[in-house]
């Protein structure tokens, strides 16, 4: 199953579920305290056709929501992402949301629901004042927490550098080469030898033209050779060239 349609199915789910559970919740509320069948007492309010499955369609729509919302947490990484996993595929975040959503939604609802509904008895509206509360305790804090969390990662994706992802052996600009630029130990060992290079036909042609300056370039190869420019070998034989005269 693909990326798209997991994600269309699990927010179809969830979103379906939770309109149900929020529909029959306050359907329930507003029939009140009631009873049916066989009882060894006195029924003071028969529960009117239908509470049964109302109840039974609110419990549905639970594991319904669940499993949408599952759905669209293992959607998997998306197609054009190049095999990059996006931050949002977070399954904390997404889980973290859709509580916040399902009870900050329903707690809204309810509450919304006891305080206008007129057909809703006292003791319905006394129960959902509760409910509305609690779930408005349990939902808003998560979905703050939740977008706040995808809020950041959404940041810390877009200041990373595109180039951040050289390994450490193949730069000296940072540590594993992240938003620095690098510079490889080939260009660099080219580079050491092509000064060396330059360094000694220069030589040569200043030496030709004056021997005086024969201290200077010999002091010139000992700084190299102690900052490590220069290895012992290619020390020796930029030596011999000095002092040949060539």
């Amino acid at each position: 199953m693909g990326y798209l349609l997991k994600s269309i199915i699990g927010a179809a789910l969830f979103v379906a579920g939770t309109i149900v559970f929020n529909v029959k919740l306050v359907e329930l509320l507003e029939v009140g305290t009631c009873a049916s069948g066989n009882q060894p007492f006195e029924v003071a309010r028969e529960c009117p056709e239908g509470t049964g499955a109302a109840i039974g369609l609110m419990i549905g729509s639970i594991f319904a929501g669940l499993i949408g919302a599952a759905m669209f947490a293992f959607r998997g990484d998306p197609p054009w992402g190049g095999g990059r996993r996006s931050p949002l595929l977070s399954v904390f975040s997404w889980g973290t949301l859709a509580w916040g959503v399902f009870f900050a939604a329903s707690g809204a609802a309810v509450l919304i629901a006891s305080r206008t509904s007129e057909d809703m008895p006292a003791d319905g509206k006394l129960g959902g004042t509760i409910v509305g509360i609690t779930f408005l305790v349990m939902g808003v804090p998560a979905v703050l927490l939740a977008v706040w969390s995808l809020v950041t990662s959404f940041a810390d994706r877009d200041e990373r550098p595109a180039g951040g992802a050289s390994s450490g052996l193949g730069g000296l600009g940072g540590v594993g080469g992240v938003g620095r630029p690098t510079t490889s130990m080939s260009e660099m060992m080219r580079g050491t030898r092509s000064g060396i290079s330059s360094f000694g036909s220069s030589g040569a042609t200043a030496s030709t033209a004056s021997g005086g300056d024969s201290v200077s370039k010999l002091e010139r190869l000992q700084r190299l050779r102690e900052s490590g420019a220069l290895t012992e070998e290619e020390f020796e034989r930029e030596k011999a060239k000095v002092l040949s005269g060539l």
